[in-house]
């Protein structure tokens, strides 16, 4: 259906068709709604249309397809996979940008990533002016403004990260991925320490490093506590705390565990998506 079909006239009318639930009228619906690109939020916010919770939920699940095949379109990676992401946090911030968007119900009103990652710098470059990492660490983490999934770490809206920064909560690398980007707008050094089961970022005071867990509400992490953690990981693993992590490795650690996420749901259409991204990532070794 050509982009000329996605009108707020013909959205009018296929949300009146909802009720249906003959199969074949689903799959019309679900053809129809192709030509919106997945996402109807902006054309619902400027609609005279109440929706129930389940006609919500009934139209993300229709809406998904089309945010799939967005996705493929617009996921974008070098010819040398993660690899070649080594250190290139623009176009890192613009995947991220892409699964965020996919990851969105594709109903509910939000702003973009990159809008919500530039007013929340906005709001802490007094903070980061002030106290530098520490500051951004107390103003998004010690203060609960970004809160951990403690109950649900492995499901995939964790990695909606325009979704955490609207107040939801997170895994723990989502919340470092956001104050690594947090930091970058704020010109303040910080790294990620990429961990199993676990994201540390690490910044410098006075040359001495401080480690906090921002899954943690931005708790420090003494480098006794670190290294007791750590004492029976394989010796490869205890290395990844000699340099943090880049922008490829986040990318690829993101992409696994969305895999792991959909399909531990049955999702596994979901699931085999993130394995064509994950091959598109890890071409070469790291």
């Amino acid at each position: 259906m050509s982009t000329s079909a996605a009108t707020p006239e013909r959205l009018t009318f296929l949300l009146r068709l909802l009720d249906d639930e003959t199969p074949a009228v689903r799959a019309s619906i679900e053809r129809a709604l192709q030509a919106y690109g997945g996402d109807i939020s902006e054309l619902l916010s400027e609609m005279d249309v109440r929706l129930s919770d389940d006609d919500r939920e009934l139209l993300a699940q229709l809406l998904r397809p089309a945010r799939r095949e967005r996705l493929r379109r617009e996921w974008v990676v070098p010819a040398g996979g993660a690899a070649a992401v080594l250190d290139d946090w623009d176009h890192f911030e613009s995947l991220l940008r892409v699964l965020s968007d996919y990851l969105h119900d594709g109903v509910s009103l939000r702003q973009p990533l990159g809008d919500a990652l530039d007013l929340l710098a906005d709001e802490l470059e007094e903070a980061a002016a002030d106290t530098g990492a520490e500051g951004v660490n107390e103003s998004l983490f010690v203060s609960k403004r970004l809160t951990g999934n403690h109950e649900e770490e492995d499901h995939p809206l964790n990695f909606d990260l325009a979704r955490v920064l609207s107040g939801h909560p997170s895994n723990p690398l989502g919340l470092g991925i956001i104050f690594l980007l947090m930091a970058r707008r704020l010109d303040l050094e910080v790294e990620g320490i990429n961990l199993p089961q676990s994201f540390l970022c690490r910044y410098y005071e006075d040359g001495q490093p401080t480690l906090v867990a921002p899954f943690g509400e931005g708790r420090e992490v003494t480098l006794d506590e670190l290294a007791h953690r750590i004492r029976r990981y394989p010796r490869e693993v205890r290395a990844m705390l000699a340099r943090p992590a880049t922008p490829g490795e986040l990318l690829v650690r993101m992409v696994e565990d969305l895999a792991t996420s959909w399909s531990s749901r049955g999702e596994m259409e979901d699931a085999e998506l993130m394995e064509e991204l994950l091959a598109s990532l890890v071409k070469t070794p790291i």
